[in-house]
């Protein structure tokens, strides 16, 4: 995989303080918990806004794309649906083509409004090559590439390398035997209705870009309540505060640019009904490249004290032992599990990455106890950002052993 930039030694030599400042902390939580986005829902246009906003964070720090992925982006349906649901419907010369004869990649996620032969600049290929879709991903216009005959050592659509980061333009690939003279593309409204979005964004590693490390944070919420003065479940503290924790250790990391390891950058949808998008992850990594998992769970509010926090499922694998001294040496103090009957471990979204033997563990400052979980109460008011800054910047000193290859945890232990 290519460096994502220079060197850039004066950024090497900044203190983590400088590079993760608390008015940033201060500006993503308000963006992340602010009521514009009405509490984040799953199914809601409003998480959709907040996955946007997300992007735009991973690509002003540099990620890239998870190889095989459109975009950063990583589409799923959270409770299913059949097997042969169709996101887009392509008529060309008004017959319908097959799914697997067409692929639209959009600028953006989401429904769009019907499309037409007038939308799209007509390129001709002879053959689905491998870098066909790199090659037109910064052009001013959105693109229909059509092949007529392919040769015989083409591609098929499903094989072609999908190009990082942002495309600048819609593109539309089409294998048909005839020419355009009218086509009609449409967004399935039966798919979109249903469908969420993970995003994902890596690093690639220096020396060792095989080998990976998970840093996640979920950040759907509850969305609205019918019901009282305030209807919006803002979910500042579960969890903006653990997403913005992700995206300022993305950006810290970014401006580093010295990880050995290769750094994926999970932002989850559907916890909240089940841990769906880091079901659908775990999935799709192969379990063997994942060293280790941190999660960032509920870290804006000092339930147990300030620049105290504590790790999940200490007796499953070393990675707690291994990071609670790392942690400790940065600041924090780690206390116990408060209470393992909770079972907080089997809860969150580490634990679908733990059922396929990854070392994986949730950092976090609060629990189901704060009083404001899973209420409207649970605003940017209450949080404590100095606190939450300090959390994050100790997380980022704290994972260096890990991002360096320097240390491994051993094996997890299932419950």
């Amino acid at each position: 995989m290519a460096m994502l930039f220079g060197a850039w030694p004066f950024l090497l030599a900044q203190p983590v303080a400088d590079s993760i400042p608390a008015t940033k902390v201060r500006d993503i939580m308000d963006v992340l918990a602010g009521d514009s986005l009405r509490g984040r829902g799953n199914g809601s246009a409003d998480l959709l806004k907040a996955g946007e906003f997300i992007i735009r964070e991973f690509q002003e720090a540099g990620l890239q794309s998870l190889p095989g992925l459109y975009s950063l982006f990583h589409s799923f349906h959270p409770f299913g649906g059949p097997k042969n649901n169709v996101r887009d419907k392509l008529e060309w010369n008004g017959k319908s083509l097959r799914e697997n004869d067409f692929l639209y990649l959009p600028a953006s996620p989401g429904m769009y409004s019907p499309r037409q032969l007038t939308d799209f600049t007509v390129i001709q290929v002879d053959s689905f090559t491998k870098n066909l879709l790199p090659r037109f991903a910064n052009a001013d216009k959105d693109l229909l590439i059509w092949c007529l005959s392919p040769e015989k050592n083409g591609l098929e659509l499903e094989e072609l390398s999908m190009p990082s980061g942002k495309s600048k333009n819609a593109r539309l690939i089409v294998y048909a035997t005839t020419p355009p003279d009218s086509l009609r593309l449409t967004a399935m409204e039966t798919y979109f209705r249903q469908v969420e979005y993970n995003i994902i964004g890596i690093l690639p590693g220096r020396a060792r870009p095989t080998e990976c490390i998970v840093f996640s944070a979920h950040y759907d919420h509850e969305g609205t309540v019918r019901k009282g003065k305030d209807t919006i479940m803002n979910g500042a503290n579960d969890n903006a505060s653990g997403t913005t924790a992700l995206l300022m250790l993305a950006r810290y990391f970014a401006l580093r640019n010295d990880n050995e390891r290769t750094l994926i950058f999970c932002a989850f949808a559907g916890e909240e009904v089940g841990l769906k998008g880091s079901t659908e992850l775990a999935k799709l990594l192969n379990p063997e490249k994942i060293k280790a998992g941190i999660n960032l769970e509920m870290l804006g509010v000092p339930q147990y004290g300030k620049k105290r926090v504590f790790i999940t499922g200490e007796r499953y694998s070393s990675l707690p032992d291994l990071l609670s001294k790392q942690l400790k040496a940065a600041g924090l103090k780690v206390i116990r599990e408060p209470d393992e009957e909770k079972m907080l471990f089997m809860r969150s979204d580490n634990y679908p990455f733990v059922d396929k033997g990854i070392p994986f563990h949730t950092i976090m400052a609060s629990d189901d106890d704060d009083p404001c979980y899973h209420r409207p109460c649970d605003e940017v008011k209450r949080i404590d950002i100095p606190n939450l800054t300090a959390i994050i910047r100790a997380i980022a000193t704290a994972s260096r052993s890990l991002i360096n290859g320097e240390e491994t945890p051993g094996e997890v232990i299932k419950p």
